[in-house]
């Protein structure tokens, strides 16, 4: 009989929390699957931070015979399952109470990251360490492990994995960083770890086990912003845009749009830049800056209204079954979601020159809402962002086709960049139902 037990993720345990906290990072997703809530700030990344114990046991063989695994989890991350913060390490502790009759040759801890699609697995993260072993004749009697016994450990996380990826005839070998966990109920593929405890008992027995998951959380800070956008933020004065600080804007290339308003033909440029560096910290948001050209001064004033304006966060998750990713698209499971709209508010620096030319700029932002998961690659799983600004919606203007107008790649971070905090603007703050009164 196979004597494993796996604990579900909802396994709850008791034990003492944490108040101090580290407004270095802010808030990370609720993986309700795992048991995870995630404060606003969360504990210092020392050694010495406050955890929270959760134990999982089994019986052996024998009346009173038994095995524990006990794991110590950051104490602001964790509820029913250990969490842990990339650059920490994995503290527990084995414990055995063993009777006579029962056999343990070895007792090996082990850590383990994969990815799962339906019935498969893949395993991309795997770090073994002995903590006792029947050789070294230590607590044995009679050639038998035998009594109470206890074997503190820490698991170190490795910041990156080398794997080999790519297809049997051309392989390669990639480095990636440890992703973040992952689950989701309709998503493709998930991101796993566990910590598993194993009594070896020889051959032709069965090993006990002990299967722990927990949750793993990369720390992903992107560069600080430029210099004029950071004494903005610090002196909370409107964010220069591309034209005052242009080391501080990504601007895509201009994009024109043929349409009919009412009856007539109409031609709008309109150009979108995103704030620089393109990286941005869940919890946060993304500044947009939005130019719209047109020699007809109705288009130009219909398709500027902030409604009109449709610019959204995307994510694709991409799952590659096999190594070749070149595969039937059919059998590549690949997910795209639309999230997060944009808020735009027109952005002046010169009223007059504003009104009396053909163009009109705004300024913008998505907020990003703290249960994002970071970007991520790791092997054959991807998981990616982009701002994409779609054709207007007005109803008297009719674009000549729907395509996409603009698509830049962004990356999703986990701890904010060093500096002046970003703020939000505050018309994001009232309700859509609300924003004509004012």
């Amino acid at each position: 009989m196979d004597n494993t037990i796996t604990l579900p993720p909802g396994y709850d345990a008791t034990i003492t929390s944490g108040n101090n906290r580290d407004a270095d990072l802010p808030a990370y997703s609720s993986l309700s699957s795992m048991g995870q809530v995630v404060p606003q700030n969360l504990t210092e990344l020392s050694e010495g931070a406050p955890s929270k114990e959760f134990s999982y046991h089994i019986s052996l063989k024998g009346n009173n015979s038994s095995a524990s695994l006990v794991l110590y989890g950051n104490a602001s991350l964790s509820k029913h399952s250990p969490a842990f913060l990339g650059g920490s390490r994995v503290n527990g502790l084995v414990k055995v109470n063993v009777e006579s009759g029962e056999s343990i040759n070895a007792v090996v801890i082990s850590i383990q990251g994969k990815i799962i699609s339906g019935s498969k697995q893949h395993i991309f993260l795997e770090y073994t360490q002995t903590l006792w072993s029947s050789s070294s004749d230590y607590h044995k009697s009679d050639g038998k492990l035998q009594g109470e016994h206890n074997w503190p450990f820490k698991l170190h996380f490795p910041k990156e994995v080398t794997l080999t990826v790519g297809t049997k005839d051309v392989p390669r070998v990639e480095v990636f960083h440890l992703p973040q966990s992952f689950m989701e109920r309709h998503a493709k593929a998930s991101i796993q770890y566990e910590v598993i405890a194993r009594f070896a008992r020889g051959m032709l027995k069965t090993d006990h086990r002990i299967i722990a998951p927990f949750v793993y959380i990369p720390i992903i800070r992107p560069e600080p912003p430029s210099q004029l956008r950071s004494d903005a933020y610090e002196r909370n004065t409107t964010i220069p845009g591309p034209i005052a600080d242009p080391t501080g804007w990504h601007t895509l290339t201009p994009v024109q749009i043929q349409g009919k308003l009412f009856t007539r033909q109409a031609t709008i440029s309109c150009t979108l830049s995103l704030a620089l560096p393109l990286s941005y910290t869940r919890g946060s948001v993304i500044p947009l800056h939005l130019v719209i050209q047109s020699n007809d001064i109705q288009a130009l004033e219909t398709l500027s209204s902030p409604h009109a304006i449709i610019c959204r966060l995307r994510r694709i998750l991409r799952y590659y079954p096999d190594e070749n990713k070149t595969v039937d698209p059919k059998l590549r499971r690949e997910e795209l979601e639309q999230s997060e709209l944009a808020t735009w508010w027109p952005f002046v620096e010169s009223p007059s020159l504003e009104e009396s030319s053909f163009q009109r700029t705004l300024s913008g932002e998505i907020i990003l809402s703290p249960e994002l998961m970071p970007t991520t690659t790791i092997g054959r799983f991807q998981l990616e962002y982009s701002v994409v600004l779609f054709p207007f919606d007005a109803n008297s203007f009719h674009p000549e086709n729907n395509d996409i107008l603009s698509d830049c790649a962004v990356e999703i971070a986990t701890a904010f960049p060093p500096g002046p905090r970003q703020r939000m603007n505050v018309q994001t703050a009232i309700p859509d139902r609300l924003r004509h009164a004012f």
